[in-house]
């Protein structure tokens, strides 16, 4: 494993190797979003990619899972993009090549890439895609070869893209076996002519077809060739909890109970078994005087999964981690700690009941005012929240929230509802707060405000 440290009294930044065979063979180490319109057929490209029946879905982020390895022929002489393949992520680590003439070449892994399905409805996609950039490295955009040309929720996904800076873009247009191959050339050009004049620019367009596993090959060297893997320099571990799982059986005798299995994006670090980790905010109640008490959850690790591969480490790579612990499963009911933090015991973000907030407003007509309310979209979690002060210096807003959030100083997706349903109105960046134990930390330039802190 390779890695450089730098170990200070407060944090330990480690910088990983995504391609060392250790790390790769076992997790993916890119997240790939794949975004298009209801019905465009995203699920079955994933599923053919992966070489999956069924994808992993996270109902509370309405999201969907599933990772796939790419692999290339060793023997220079194989012709590309045949000498491109991908296969499930159980799959060993150098199988052989499939290609006709080059059956007794081996084949090398290159990336580890975890398809992350998203929404259809913006309202949901915005969100999301806003608290998931930094795990996001690239975007598949779907189009269905059989509709027309361009459709307007293809320039709204176009634009959201924009706004959160995802640059790195392939464009595919799917079901080209069940048209005449003139209309899908036609399309085809169409497809590359609007996107030049609009945001992607020079991002590459694909024919594929999923059923047919038509130019999968093609999908797999530009992945490879054109979105780069991240570059993670990273702290303590951090992961949003999307899942808990109750892994005993049902009425399980005294001694039989087998603890929690979390789900969820490991942001940062590294996460080991037989570590001892914290939960935040934890349980939240009140007390005697009614103000909010929070008791943090403290557990073991004794499993880490990536899908069916075992792990006895995990970085923040990409795809879902699946956290065995020795928790008793009753904190867990009904699901309470989804949108919770785990992490290291007594390095966890500070948990705080106010927040300061620089605002970028989506429309600049859009103000936010004193005493509205909104929802914060933060990792995996909706919180509502109130806007204690408004307008201030760079567009500052202080908010104070219903529960106790536990956050870095990161972005997130603020909403307003408009007609009993909740629209993206705002992006918006964490800049200081009061935590849960009445500490402020807040930078001079929100201080000079003048607000009661």
């Amino acid at each position: 494993m390779k890695m450089s440290s730098c170990k200070q009294e407060y944090m330990i930044e480690v910088k990983w190797d995504l391609l060392d065979p250790e790390i790769i063979s076992r997790q993916p180490t890119i997240n790939i979003g794949v975004i298009g319109q209801a019905g465009c057929g995203k699920s079955t490209f994933i599923k053919a990619i992966c070489e999956r029946d069924q994808l992993e879905r996270i109902a509370t982020m309405n999201l969907a899972f599933a990772n796939a390895k790419i692999y290339k022929c060793e023997n220079d002489e194989c012709p590309p993009p045949l000498c491109y393949k991908a296969y499930g992520s159980g799959k060993e680590d150098s199988p052989l090549c499939e290609l006709v003439g080059f059956q007794n070449c081996r084949m090398k892994l290159l990336r580890h890439v975890s398809f992350v399905e998203c929404p259809d409805d913006l309202n949901i996609l915005m969100p999301m895609l806003i608290t998931s950039v930094p795990s996001i490295q690239g975007v598949l955009l779907i189009i269905d070869a059989n509709e027309r040309f361009p459709q307007k929720q293809t320039s709204d996904f176009l634009a959201a893209l924009k706004a959160v800076g995802l640059n790195h873009i392939i464009i595919l247009q799917t079901k080209v076996d069940s048209i005449k191959e003139s209309i899908a050339m036609d399309r085809l050009e169409a497809i590359k002519k609007f996107i030049k004049r609009r945001i992607v620019g020079e991002a590459p367009v694909l024919s594929v077809s999923a059923k047919c596993k038509y130019n999968i090959e093609d999908v797999c060297e530009y992945i490879v060739k054109n979105i780069p893997l991240p570059q993670h320099l990273v702290k303590r571990p951090c992961v949003s909890i999307f899942r808990s799982i109750d892994v005993s059986k049902p009425a399980p005798e005294i001694g039989e109970t087998k603890g929690v299995v979390f789900c969820g994006s490991l942001r940062r670090g590294v996460l080991k078994v037989n570590q001892m980790i914290e939960i935040g905010p934890g349980i939240v109640d009140k007390d005697e005087n009614g103000e909010i008490k929070c008791t943090p959850i403290y557990s073991k690790i004794v499993s880490l999964y990536s899908e069916q591969n075992e792990l006895q480490y995990a970085v923040p790579a990409g795809g879902l981690i699946w956290i065995g612990t020795i928790l008793d499963p009753t904190v867990t009911n009904a699901d309470s700690l989804v949108g919770q933090v785990l992490g290291e015991v007594q390095f966890l973000p500070s948990l705080f009941c106010k927040i300061a907030v620089g605002v970028q407003m989506l429309e600049e007509r859009i103000k936010l005012g004193r005493g509205e309310i909104v929802k914060l979209n933060i990792h995996s979690s909706s919180i509502v929240a109130r806007v204690c002060q408004a307008s201030g210096e760079g567009g500052i807003v202080r908010l104070k929230v219903k529960s106790p959030v536990c956050m870095m100083q990161e972005r997130f997706a603020i909403s307003r509802n408009v007609e009993n349903q909740w629209r993206l109105i705002a992006i918006g960046y964490m800049r200081g707060g009061t935590t849960v134990d009445g500490e402020k930390i807040y930078p001079p330039h929100i201080r000079r405000l003048g607000w009661n802190l």
